[in-house]
């Protein structure tokens, strides 16, 4: 170490220790000088060996910097969270746009006041602005402003502070001896086991106990001070997986669901979950179908077919982009699966038949109210859709006019991201019922449009298959939660078309009307100018989150 690196270190720590207090700026400059420090101690992986210092290679040096990295790793968790904790209490998220812009250029002066604005903020919450701030995904942003729940601060819906909801894992966290990331996971998994808080309750601390009547957050500290980490983890997880089980059987309802499991063997696997009453009526329905004397047992025992789709096949029917040897193989596949049918596939096409009779339903209340209007000598309007607790399930396949055009040589994704091999994807287009939505080589709509005040529902599927949901980069609202925005606002004289239309949320759409977010058409694939405080650059995007296919 060189006299004068030497010196400045040693008076830097003097200085920091006789400081009773920083200012702001003296604060953000240590921050920032920390990883400047990292970086020159370990340089860019890769580098010439032969510009390395010679003491890299001693094994010593190597253990030592190995504990101060990890004590360093810990402290810089802490900080991570404590940030979180700071955007909340201080109700960030509702600085102006040129206090935001400000920041973002370095151009902040803490002499000065904060400027919050008394409208609407450009984000909702505190996550959101971390989330955005940071590049984070929004659930790792959730993730810290929890942890900050967790062992900081709690704060109730008009903003009032509360005691951090678990205090011994507080403690812990705190503890310069201690790995804060155990701290934390432990407080994770146990709030997962606390009940849900209301919108208007007022936060609490850990409330959950186990068999013997003990708070669950004592018996997990008093498990926490083993040594050995390996037992110290099975001890934490059996304490964990106990309170588990035992929260399931007092409150199974907790735990009642369907839920994705993901892409295996070539198939999408669903994994349900019911309350036993719930069960006993799914199970009555799935015997039913099992019951050969019964016409549902019947129906249930045959391949599952679309009978709208039938009835257009049996009459030659089919889009014209499917030559004839096409339709004819797709009909002699649906021949060959439907010989031998197993039980589970039996209680499978029960299901599949209650969603096709939920769609007929549909289809005869609708025709009955419009002929209740005809027989009253009125129609409804136009922008009217029947408020009907039913669902209308449909298949929608999308494709470039390259893969059109190509007869499907390669894959085809379905409207809510699933892959279509190029043998499915033939037979798919064979099908009467399936929607082909053809897509340019931008991915705009080639085949759908026409001008009127509300997208009528063929205009808004389209959008959907286009945008996929919320064009906001990160935003993941699916396209059935999203709203059709006019991007040549309709009070300016704007048009009801599919270029000038674009998908967004509810949170969005309000940001767009607001001025904070601008939506341009770009040739048909509409796209979003971010804030100044988000993209200095001011380059239009768009959400690349639902291209990603669906595992």
């Amino acid at each position: 170490m060189s006299d004068s690196i030497g010196q400045a270190i040693a008076d830097l720590k003097q200085a920091i220790r006789s400081t009773s207090a920083f200012t702001a700026d003296q604060a953000l400059a240590i921050a920032a000088l920390i990883p400047d420090l990292h970086q020159f101690i370990a340089p860019i992986a890769g580098a010439d060996s032969e510009n390395q210092a010679a003491y890299s290679q001693d094994p010593r040096f190597a253990l030592t910097l190995a504990q101060s990295a990890e004590l360093a790793a810990h402290q810089a968790l802490r900080t991570q969270v404590y940030a979180a904790h700071l955007l909340e209490s201080a109700a960030a998220h509702t600085l102006t746009t040129d206090e935001l812009e400000a920041v973002r250029a370095g151009s902040v002066d803490f002499s000065e006041p904060a400027q919050c604005t008394g409208q609407r903020p450009s984000f909702r919450n505190s996550t959101d602005l971390l989330a955005s701030w940071l590049c984070l995904e929004h659930f790792e942003a959730q993730r810290r402003t929890d942890s900050a729940h967790h062992v900081f601060a709690q704060y109730d819906y008009q903003h009032q502070a509360y005691p951090a909801q678990f205090p011994l894992m507080a403690q812990r966290f705190r503890d310069a001896s201690l790995s804060p990331a155990e701290a934390l996971s432990v407080a994770r998994r146990l709030g997962s086991l606390e009940p849900k808080r209301t919108e208007f309750a007022p936060p609490t601390t850990s409330t959950v106990r186990d068999e013997q009547g003990q708070l669950l957050e004592s018996v997990l500290n008093l498990e926490m001070d083993e040594p050995e980490p390996a037992t110290r983890r099975k001890a934490v997880n059996l304490v964990i997986k106990t309170a588990r089980e035992q929260l399931s059987q007092e409150q199974p309802e907790a735990e009642e669901g369907i839920f994705r499991k993901g892409l295996r063997r070539g198939l999408i696997w669903y994994e349900m979950g019911l309350r036993p009453v719930r069960a006993e009526l799914f199970e009555s329905g799935l015997a039913q179908s099992d019951n050969p004397r019964s016409g549902a047992g019947q129906t249930a025992r045959e391949a599952f077919v679309d009978e709208d789709a039938e009835a257009q096949e049996s009459a030659g029917e089919h889009p014209d982009f499917v030559t004839d040897e096409e339709a004819t193989s797709a009909e002699s596949t649906d021949s060959a699966d439907s010989a031998p049918i197993s039980p589970a596939a039996r209680r499978l096409n029960a299901v599949m038949n209650l969603l096709e009779l939920n769609a007929k339903r549909l289809k005869r209340l609708q025709e009955a109210m419009g002929k209740r209007a005809k027989s009253q000598d009125s129609s409804p309007p136009e922008t009217a859709d029947p408020d009907l607790p039913v669902i209308k399930p449909q298949v929608v396949v999308m494709l470039t006019l390259a893969e059109l055009e190509g007869r499907a040589e390669t894959h085809g994704i379905t409207g809510h991201g699933f892959r279509l091999s190029p043998t499915e994807l033939r037979q798919t287009l064979a099908k009467a019922k399936i929607i082909p939505m053809v897509l340019g080589g931008k991915g705009e709509l080639l085949d759908i449009g026409r001008s009127q005040r509300k997208h009528p529902g063929y205009m808004r599927l389209g959008i959907s298959v286009r945008d996929r949901g919320c064009i906001v980069p990160g935003c993941t609202m699916d396209p059935e939660r999203c709203n059709i925005h006019h991007i040549w606002f309709w009070s300016e004289g704007g048009v009801t078309s599919v270029y000038w239309s674009a998908m967004l949320c509810d949170t969005h759409h309000h940001d767009v009307h607001a001025g904070l977010i601008k939506v341009i058409p770009d040739d048909g694939v509409p796209k979003v100018i971010l804030p100044n405080f988000v993209d200095p650059t001011q380059t239009p995007v768009r959400n690349r989150y639902n291209d990603v296919q669906a595992a």
